[in-house]
């Protein structure tokens, strides 16, 4: 007999599949450059750079750190799935 599968109530979003064209409507949207935004998540404007070119995904502790910044600009609803 087959093992039973417990759900343990915890969900797991999805990554946003068009998160670059949601990376560049916030920069569009919120006014800030691209050296900006890495200034206030605390990272190199290099991996900025790397997501908007879709070659990395953000990390959760900075995905977390973007969706705080969007919603300090009023803007948070760009990055919910």
């Amino acid at each position: 007999m087959p093992g039973k599968r417990f759900s343990y109530g915890r969900r797991v979003n999805a990554f946003p599949k068009d998160f670059r064209e949601r990376l560049k409507r916030f920069k569009a949207e919120s006014g800030l450059s691209w050296a900006e935004i890495s200034r206030r998540l605390g990272i190199h404007p290099e991996t900025v750079r790397r997501w908007k070119e879709g070659h990395a995904r953000p990390n959760a502790e900075h995905m977390l750190a973007l969706c705080r910044l969007a919603d300090d600009l009023g803007l948070g609803r760009l990055f919910r799935v």
